[in-house]
């Protein structure tokens, strides 16, 4: 992706729509409206990091310029299905 930020994003959210997420990430009330106020890219990215709390993912640049990141994200979505990476 050589840290094209609309490609990663693109990938990021056919990846979610493919596995249709279904689940709330937050149970708090409280939480909920607090995320609720924030933007579509800091819910990806607190939905990441949900999915692969052991990957420091912080930001859609340099956190994905290496692939593991990605590879951890597609092992936590599809077990198994990804190649190349320490996370399969």
């Amino acid at each position: 992706m050589d840290g094209n930020l609309k490609l990663i994003l693109g990938l990021i959210w056919t990846l979610i729509l493919h596995y249709s997420i279904s689940m709330p990430m937050w149970d708090d009330e409280e939480e909920q409206e607090e995320k609720a106020q924030a933007t579509p890219k800091q819910r990806l990215l607190g939905w990441i990091q949900n999915k692969i709390p052991q990957m420091p993912v912080t930001n859609f640049k340099s956190n994905w310029q290496d692939g593991t990141a990605l590879g951890a994200l597609v092992d936590n979505c599809a077990p198994g299905e990804c190649w190349g990476s320490d996370f399969c």
